[in-house]
């Protein structure tokens, strides 16, 4: 678009013949109420990077997660204990929104507890509404905090929790009104898996409803904890569960998501899980002195489209003939 100097260049982006885009906070926002009017639970499958993210959206899925387990897995390969950064998730994050078509593809973005005080919480805010996340996840543990599924997990007071969920959406109303970026608030609390009540669980969800988070998550939950919770909080709120793969653990399926009254059902280590065990086995083979399946390996063609080779030599081979330009801006 051309545009008068005077225009900033992120209403450029936000415009097509005139008429403004949806912002992906909007679009996602559009697709859980989607959701909720014809009961259903959208599968949201979470990515480590950029490749595993662009897997997601050809796959046909139309939200996905950012995982901080996932990204410290794969990035560091370091456990999620408060090791990663925030500019190292952020980092992380711009790679995965660069690479997909986020008209297509929703991403949340795991923000843990906002990576500090309120101060990190603005700018945890504000950092993944211009990497182009539709939204974050704000939690209630303690800073730093710890995987779910790990030991000495802590929450802070309710006081706290609260604050820190009303900082983050004040953070997320200032930035819309001075920049017209967005996101959607998801509300987490890990006060079950802190060995707190289910009194305390439905205390703080409904008090982050409140305060007006668009999605409220409560961590490890039983199936009837779950629907506890989507009856105390009413259905005009959207409410998420989370999974992991775990002996002895029944999966919940996307239909009886639906039926507890869930809009989104996260499988935060299933992709990744998937990676290992196929590069475990490719390795195993290759370390015995023979060669991985070729059902373990990707076809090598459909790899090198994967990650726009065939795109490339197109564009390439349109624009060969533009003249090389020099530094005094006059055609080679």
């Amino acid at each position: 678009h051309n545009r008068p100097p005077s225009l900033p260049l992120r209403s450029v982006l936000l415009m097509d013949q005139g008429h403004p885009h949806p912002t992906p906070a909007a679009r996602l926002r559009t697709l859980l109420d989607d959701a909720r009017e014809a009961s259903r639970c959208e599968v949201m499958p979470a990515c480590h990077d950029a490749l595993s993210a662009r897997l997601i959206e050809r796959a046909g899925f139309r939200v996905a997660f950012m995982s901080g387990f996932a990204v410290s897995a794969s990035g560091l390969a370091l456990p999620d204990a408060g090791l990663i950064s925030y500019g190292e998730q952020l980092s992380v994050g711009q790679n995965i929104c660069a690479a997909i078509d986020t008209r297509r593809l929703l991403v949340i973005g795991d923000g843990d507890t906002g990576f500090g005080g309120s101060g990190n919480v603005r700018r945890t805010i504000e950092g993944y509404a211009k990497a182009g996340f539709a939204g974050v996840s704000i939690e209630d543990q303690v800073y730093p905090k710890r995987c779910a599924y790990s030991g000495g997990v802590a929450v802070v007071p309710r006081e706290e929790a609260v604050a820190r969920v009303r900082c983050a959406i004040a953070a997320r109303d200032e930035m819309r009104r001075r920049s017209g970026l967005d996101l959607v608030l998801v509300a987490r609390t890990d006060c079950r898996r802190a060995e707190e009540d289910l009194d305390e669980v439905l205390w703080r969800c409904r008090a982050f409803a409140a305060l007006g988070a668009d999605v409220v998550y409560a961590e490890g939950l039983a199936p009837d904890e779950l629907r506890r919770l989507c009856v105390s909080l009413g259905p005009t709120v959207h409410t998420m569960l989370a999974q992991v793969e775990r002996p002895g653990v029944t999966l919940i399926s996307q239909t009886e998501a639906a039926a507890l009254g869930c809009r989104l059902s996260l499988f935060g280590l299933t992709v990744l899980s998937a990676a290992v065990s196929a590069m475990t086995r490719a390795l195993e083979a290759m370390a015995s002195g023979g060669h991985p399946s070729t059902g373990v390996l990707c076809d090598f063609g459909e790899l090198k489209a994967l990650v726009g080779f065939d795109a490339l030599d197109a564009w390439e081979e349109e624009h060969q003939a533009c003249p090389a330009v020099g530094q005094d801006g006059a055609a080679e």
